[in-house]
């Protein structure tokens, strides 16, 4: 419940994802926040760098909190007053694999929001697959792609799968594999084609492919089941990228990406 203080002054109770933290002073962090009802909000956690402070280490990017903050209309930074854990995500820095598909996840986010913009499709998208990440025993390594598919969708600027039906069906009356014909990114149009458009296209192949037709199909869990070759993964990740950048000019590179040199 927000408590009124004034027209200007409130304390918001509200749960909450850490996006990243931000060394402040000898003692501070400021930190990103992902709320469901009031988008991203940057907050002042004084002392959180003290060896002995009352967040108790719970500030690392990727948790899931029921945080407390004093909003002043006339701050750009916020500050925070108390934090709890609401779901466990610790899983996701012991595992290189879940940080890497977490830190990728939560920097691409971070960049999707602004400030006081309440974004609650990516708020319950992030919440559940960071919770995922925690509890499952399933390598997600090769997960990464989805999420950017994912994330394009909740951003407006959504991939459809065009792949025209009745050659995919000729294909498989010939025992043919589906994925044999060309298949395009066409960047510019937003879609998955077997032919290119007149504007950026990108070629993709037999495993971007069949990983995409697995997304549109809806059979995600398909991707945790397939071995694709890492080499493919990173490629796709590449084209993802590219189209995020073509449809959202003020999208920056990722620090975060050297991680998957390691896991794929």
């Amino acid at each position: 419940m927000d408590q009124v203080l004034s027209s200007s002054d409130m304390i918001i109770d509200t749960s909450a994802i850490v996006l990243k933290t931000i060394e402040f002073s000898e003692s501070s962090l400021i930190v990103s926040l992902l709320s469901e009802k009031h988008g991203k909000i940057p907050v002042m956690a004084r002392g959180a760098r003290r060896n002995k402070n009352k967040f108790g280490g719970l500030l690392q990017p990727g948790a899931i909190l029921d945080v407390t903050y004093y909003y002043k209309s006339t701050r750009d930074i916020q500050n925070l007053s108390d934090a709890t854990q609401k779901w466990p995500t610790w899983q996701n820095h012991r595992q290189i694999e879940k940080m890497a598909i977490a830190l990728a996840t939560l920097e691409l986010c971070e960049q999707l929001c602004h400030e006081y913009e309440p974004m609650p499709e990516l708020s319950v998208f992030l919440t559940n697959l960071l919770v995922w990440l925690h509890e499952t025993n399933s390598n997600p390594g090769h997960l990464f792609p989805y999420i950017q598919f994912r994330l394009t969708q909740i951003a407006g600027i959504g991939i459809t799968w065009q792949i025209d039906k009745e050659q995919e069906e000729s294909a498989v009356r010939e025992n043919e594999e589906v994925t044999q014909f060309s298949c395009y990114l066409n960047v510019e149009n937003g879609c998955v084609s077997d032919k290119p458009d007149h504007g950026l296209s990108l070629g993709l192949t037999k495993s971007q492919g069949e990983y995409l037709r697995y997304i549109a199909e809806g059979k995600k869990t398909r991707l945790l089941t397939v071995s694709f070759p890492a080499p493919e993964i990173r490629k796709l990740i590449h084209h993802l990228d590219t189209y995020f950048l073509f449809h959202l000019d003020s999208l920056k590179a990722r620090k975060s990406d050297s991680i998957f040199e390691q896991i794929l």
